[in-house]
């Protein structure tokens, strides 16, 4: 998984890529300053040729440090796939 950084965090992208071929449901992750993540690319959507049987990939958002505003993201990552969170 990688974060880039766009002109501000509003347009900061999540890269999250699952290269197993094994679902991983309620996956976590940390991120700093951003609250509120939604995916915008799926390759495991029927358009891109993948299952399409994926559900929402951000299924919680909890602040872990409100002082330093930090949050975790529990994911549902389709095998074989990238993910992109805005």
């Amino acid at each position: 998984a990688y974060r880039r950084k766009g002109e501000n965090s509003e347009k900061d992208v999540l890269v999250i890529l699952n290269m197993t071929p094994v679902i991983r449901t309620n996956w976590k992750i940390s991120v700093q300053g951003k609250s509120h993540w939604q995916t915008i690319f799926n390759s495991d959507d029927d358009q891109y040729w993948g299952t399409g049987n994926h559900h929402q990939n951000v299924t919680d958002i909890t602040c872990v440090d409100s002082d330093n505003n930090w949050y975790e993201l529990t994911l549902q990552l389709p095998p074989l796939s990238a993910v992109v969170l805005r």
